[in-house]
């Protein structure tokens, strides 16, 4: 097959949902390139907009979006996790949901995020929240009860595998990631300019390669119905397809931090500044 068919296969394959060994070879191909490539710099693109949007929103309502949306979210993550531990009480919800409490619980904290400006820490948060209270709650049951779910040391691993990439994303905004600002500062307008617009073309590269591979490594997961070790029916590619959109989420980033460079270069605004690991953007 041409690079150009293959590339059209990955297309309507994906969007018809129609995965077989064929569409898998075609992800392998060079014509994934063709594909992820544009997706990922379009993909940055809308949410670059919709960041700004997001944006719009808090100054209209006049504090953060998180002053609402956390609430909501905390109490959808805590009710799945009673149901996850507490069979009767998952039972229940899955009679009242028509079998669709997952879809709910998980969907609503994802739109809900979707409002926010910056996703990436709401991620990391909660990822860390749900990670240590299912570890908390497995340490009880295996030394309190002797008894212990069985997932419950497999999908920490996948949790902490979200934050950790997520949390990067955020530190690109807050260009606390391989900044190298000691040098740097040093050096006049034309230079750090260069120097920051070096770093930002790179993460777009390297986020094309991520989503590129990471898309291949997610279909591949998919096509072979890995599932997450200790559960009957949570797949592994649903914490896998996470990655792309991290990294595409990450390009994002690096184009906003463009062209946020390009303005204080403009207004001879100082351009390299003192960053804070976990601070404001």
């Amino acid at each position: 097959m041409s690079i150009w068919s293959d590339a059209a296969t990955i297309v309507n394959a994906t969007l018809s949902g129609d995965i077989n060994f064929k569409v898998v070879q075609a992800y392998r191909s060079n014509g994934a390139w063709l594909v992820f490539a544009p997706l990922t710099l379009i993909g940055a693109v809308i949410l670059y907009y919709r960041e700004r949007l997001a944006e719009r929103l808090e100054e209209r309502r006049g504090k953060p979006t998180t002053s609402f949306t956390h609430p909501i979210i905390a109490l959808f993550l805590t009710i799945a996790l009673v149901a996850a531990f507490w069979d009767p009480f998952g039972s229940w919800l899955e009679t009242i949901t028509g079998g669709y409490q997952r879809v709910i619980l998980i969907g609503v904290p994802v739109i809900l995020v979707l409002f926010e400006r910056t996703p990436e820490r709401t991620i990391v948060v909660y990822s860390y929240i749900v990670m240590a209270a299912i570890i908390f709650i497995g340490v009880i049951q295996r030394f309190g009860f002797n008894a212990q779910v069985p997932w419950s040391t497999t999908i920490p691993p996948l949790l902490f595998m979200i934050m950790a990439w997520y949390g990067a994303v955020l530190n690109v905004r807050l260009r606390t990631h391989l900044s190298f600002s000691e040098f740097r500062t040093k050096m006049k307008p034309k230079g750090q300019m260069f120097w920051l617009t070096f770093d930002n073309v790179l993460w777009l590269i390297f986020c094309i390669i991520v989503v590129t591979t990471t898309a291949r490594a997610t279909v591949n997961t998919y096509d072979n119905f890995a599932i997450v070790l200790g559960t009957d029916d949570i797949m592994r590619w649903w914490f896998m397809f996470t990655m792309p959109l991290c990294f595409i989420l990450l390009a994002t980033r690096a184009i906003e931090n463009m062209i946020e460079d390009l303005g204080k270069y403009r207004s001879g605004a100082p351009m390299i500044e003192q960053a804070v690991i976990g601070g404001d953007t």
